[in-house]
């Protein structure tokens, strides 16, 4: 398995767990089978250009946004943290920076 397709993969997880979409549900969307996704997911085949665009408009996102911060600087295997920077990336601006400043005075609290 190459790298990119691990990171392809990773980022379209990220997008369907954050969409609360199953394999299944995603597959129907895109009208692809099931399996193929899984095995896209954990990096197993390589999508075509054109079975990533078919998937990434099932979920209503744009190329743009699936190609912003590929190379992610955290570890893809903890599942939490990918859905909890998967939800975060749908944010906009101003929501990033509210959760940005409820992380920060969390800790903080969490220090008392």
């Amino acid at each position: 398995m190459s790298d990119i397709l691990n990171i392809v993969g990773n980022r379209i997880r990220q997008f369907r767990t954050a969409k609360n979409l199953s394999q299944e549900e995603l597959a129907l969307k895109a009208n692809v089978d099931p399996t193929h996704i899984g095995r896209i997911e954990r990096g197993v085949n390589n999508a075509s250009i054109e079975m990533l665009n078919k998937i990434i408009t099932a979920m209503g996102i744009s190329l743009e946004d699936f190609f912003k911060q590929t190379q992610q600087p955290y570890n893809t295997d903890d599942e939490v943290l990918s859905n909890i920077i998967a939800k975060l990336i749908l944010l906009n601006k101003d929501e990033k920076e509210s959760m940005l400043e409820f992380v920060t005075n969390y800790k903080l609290l969490k220090k008392k």
